[in-house]
């Protein structure tokens, strides 16, 4: 089995060193200049015990085998053009990409729905990986010791020897992976968290983000359940995770992944998170102002080009006490 990863982000970076030095058979696909970059001068990868740089496999196309899986780490926002470019790449000695398990490792809910149009052999994850990538060429996880956490499934549901292979391979790439049948309760309970993202991008004290970050995510919770969404809580792994560390740098600016976009200056998967939760809201009558807020003011900061943290929270406050705004 040879793995095909798709966009040369944070995770598709990250997920590349450790397959690299796993010794674990891999292609990693990027473009523009972070392809040149790389092909120039390598991956400065910097985890807590240090920095390195690898030298790794990269290039923007591949000759595609029967035996490769195609893990899609690109932004959700980004699905719809990369599943339509790969869909109808050839396989050597027959048959097209779309014939091929594809894994999508994206936050929310929408890339699978995306994908399914175009591959029907189509497997979720749901990852947690404190990856920072702000810089060309550059990569940094703030964990320790291993990688990331990742729950593997088949989707809808399901699991088989695809997803077994894909746990022994990531275990063994220094993550701590599981697979499991009911795949879509544990990306519903990662946007239980994701949907707090936004508020990195707004300035204002700590005890305001955590309160405005409670309101977000309940929510997000009631728009989840009356979806149908059964979100998985952490005490269901069958991994444990409790030694699992996650240590961000204080002296240097970092956030998750709506941040780097922002500071990239790159568009953002707002839409596929606050949005999402706002239009299950829409469809199951269920509430959703403060993400409604949320995603408005995100759209207003990538509109006039502003940098994170140049639009005070209160702003989300004011826009909520607005119904005829967010709609509630």
């Amino acid at each position: 089995m040879r793995y095909i990863i798709i966009g040369a982000g944070a995770v598709g970076l990250a997920l590349a060193a450790e397959f690299e030095l796993a010794g674990i058979d891999y292609q990693l696909i990027g473009r523009g200049a972070q392809l040149a970059k790389l092909q120039a001068d390598g991956l400065e990868y910097e985890r807590p015990a240090g920095s390195r740089v690898l030298r790794l496999n990269v290039s923007d196309r591949m000759d595609l085998r029967s035996d490769d899986v195609l893990l899609l780490t690109v932004k959700t926002q980004d699905v719809e053009a990369a599943t339509a470019h790969w869909a109808d790449e050839p396989v050597q000695g027959g048959g097209v990409a779309a014939d091929l398990p594809l894994v999508t490792l994206q936050n929310g809910l929408e890339s699978e729905r995306i994908a399914a149009r175009r591959f029907s052999r189509l497997y979720a994850a749901s990852i947690m990986v404190p990856a920072v990538y702000i810089q060309t060429g550059k990569v940094s996880v703030a964990s320790a010791p291993q990688l990331a956490s990742v729950v593997v499934g088949r989707f809808p549901h399901g699991t088989d020897a695809v997803t077994a292979q894909i746990v022994a391979d990531l275990s063994r790439a220094n993550s701590l992976a599981e697979e499991r049948g009911d795949i879509q309760r544990w990306k519903a309970a990662k946007i239980l968290h994701n949907v707090k993202n936004a508020l990195e991008l707004f300035a204002g004290d700590a005890d305001t983000h955590a309160l405005l970050g409670r309101r977000i995510m309940d929510e997000a919770r009631l728009a989840l359940i009356a979806a149908g969404y059964d979100p998985a809580r952490p005490d269901e792994r069958a991994v444990d995770i409790s030694h699992w560390k996650i240590d961000r740098p204080t002296d240097v600016p970092t956030g998750q992944s709506t941040w780097q976009s922002f500071t990239r200056g790159a568009r953002s998967e707002v839409d596929y998170l606050n949005g999402e939760i706002a239009r299950l809201g829409l469809m199951y009558d269920v509430a959703t102002p403060w993400n409604r807020a949320a995603q408005r003011l995100a759209a207003q900061l990538a509109r006039s080009g502003g940098a994170p943290g140049s639009i005070p929270l209160t702003r989300l406050r004011e826009l909520v006490e607005q119904p005829e705004v967010v709609g509630s």
